[in-house]
């Protein structure tokens, strides 16, 4: 189910999902100087993005704690593409350059591994749903290699806490005029970006329950 999820090549050939990976890792690979700040290296691929016309943009999620759900944040890139055959709502697609790396668990079980094994390293691109999906499985099978090991589940670890990181409130931010080779080449060091404030459309979990 992840590999169908999380792959470009499951879930029937999304041919946008496929070339915006493409683009992605290429730029990636071109501003591998900036692999150790990674807020830096993802406004350089979203430069890169915009440029060859997607409407890419970093995101923040942000939430403050309520119930047993902990306060924190999460930055990733989103791209939102026209629905498909013109009808219908647009598609967002998030963009995680170490997806895998925020579900890294100490002393995981075999079971878990196997899970670990099946997702995608380092970029992944998944539309919302799917990504809801497979955090949601992930999340899930964390929590048994945890009580496996005889381990409590850490409040970051939670099905709801994980949701919240790609899926919350968010504050969004789009590239200026500034070329994303400005990152790598001076330019202050980064690449300008305008606030498009928090989206209120994008929910963690249907209204009463929120989740990380």
């Amino acid at each position: 189910m992840l590999r169908d999820l999380l792959h470009p090549d499951g879930g029937g050939g999304d041919r946008f999902r496929i070339r915006l990976l493409e683009k992605v890792e290429e730029a990636v690979d071109a501003f591998s100087a900036l692999r150790s700040n990674r807020s830096a290296l993802r406004r350089a691929v979203v430069g890169v993005l915009r440029e060859a016309g997607y409407n890419a943009g970093v995101c923040k999620t942000r939430w403050e704690a309520s119930g047993n759900l902990t306060a924190g944040n999460h930055e990733f890139i989103d791209v939102i593409a026209g629905p498909v055959g013109g009808g219908g709502d647009p598609r967002r697609y998030v963009v995680d350059l170490d997806f895998a790396g925020e579900f890294e668990i100490a002393r995981p079980t075999a079971e878990y591994g196997r899970v670990m094994e099946a997702m995608p390293r380092g970029v992944v691109v998944v539309e919302a749903e799917r990504l809801r999906r497979a955090v949601r499985a992930v999340a899930e099978a964390a929590r048994r290699s945890m009580k496996a090991r005889g381990l409590s589940l850490p409040p970051w670890r939670k099905t709801r806490y994980a949701i919240a990181k790609w899926l919350g409130p968010h504050r969004r931010s789009t590239t200026s005029a500034v070329s994303s080779s400005a990152v790598v080449s001076g330019g202050g060091g980064s690449v300008g970006c305008r606030e498009v404030g928090f989206d209120a459309a994008v929910s963690v979990l249907p209204p009463v329950t929120r989740t990380r």
